[in-house]
């Protein structure tokens, strides 16, 4: 019976430690928060990526970005197949042909977007806020997004509040990958129309502050994994002290 009872835990905290090391490596999928979603027009849906939701090659891009440690850069993530070139949209219209993204990192998973009962186009945006409460003072969060007219593109943040973020969109679609994504000012600012960062008014002393993820969720699975070790030390002592 004591065996049995010591094999169970022994077992219990070998799946809980497997846990914990998954949820060390990071990926972005279940560190890095979902945020919602809001449009002026239309229906939305802000869902996680399912295996199969886009054609083989996009899909494959996207599961490529999610498999990413959440530390990693946008340019990273994309593993070789970043575009040769990025546009970058504002609500103005095209900005930047080239958009450079390096020092971006994400502030939310690629997530699959749904816009419909509306036709976007560029004399019809639709506007979509995004409520990430990952956001912190001195982040320039801006819009990774697959377009279904030009493919990848950057579109321009625009922050509603301390928590929110608004973009304006040419084109939308009943389903295509989207990520919150950000770069550190030295003090809160944001990009002009050409895509560099200004620094506008600072807070403070204008120091940023990395935004929080999910990875809190690996201190209850830890706590478990550590009363489960002390209940197996203490059946083991047990055991010995009756033989």
């Amino acid at each position: 019976m004591k065996k049995r009872f010591m094999t169970g835990v022994v077992a219990a905290v070998t799946a809980l430690a497997m846990s914990v090391s998954a949820l060390a490596a990071g990926s972005i999928v279940g560190t890095i928060d979902m945020p919602k979603a809001s449009t002026d027009k239309g229906t939305i849906s802000l869902e996680p990526v399912a295996p199969g939701t886009y054609d083989d090659d996009l899909q494959k891009v996207v599961d490529e970005m999610n498999d990413a440690k959440s530390s990693a850069s946008v340019k990273a993530a994309f593993d070789g197949n970043l575009p040769s070139s990025l546009a970058y949209y504002t609500e103005k219209g095209l900005e930047v042909k080239g958009y450079d993204i390096s020092g971006y990192k994400f502030l939310s998973p690629v997530m699959n977007l749904g816009v419909t009962g509306v036709q976007a186009s560029a004399g019809n945006l639709v506007k979509v806020t995004f409520v990430a409460n990952n956001m912190t003072d001195g982040m320039i969060v801006d819009i990774l997004y697959y377009c279904a007219e030009h493919g990848w593109e950057v579109v321009k943040g625009v922050r509603v509040s301390g928590n929110q973020v608004a973009a304006y969109f040419h084109s939308v679609s009943a389903g295509t990958p989207v990520s919150l994504i950000y770069k550190m000012a030295a003090a809160n600012g944001g990009n002009d129309n050409n895509g560099n960062t200004t620094t506008g008014t600072s807070k403070g002393n204008g120091t940023a502050v990395s935004p929080k993820t999910g990875q809190n969720s690996m201190i209850p699975v830890a706590g478990m994994a550590v009363v489960l070790l002390g209940i197996g030390a203490f059946a083991v002592v047990r055991s010995r002290k009756e033989i």
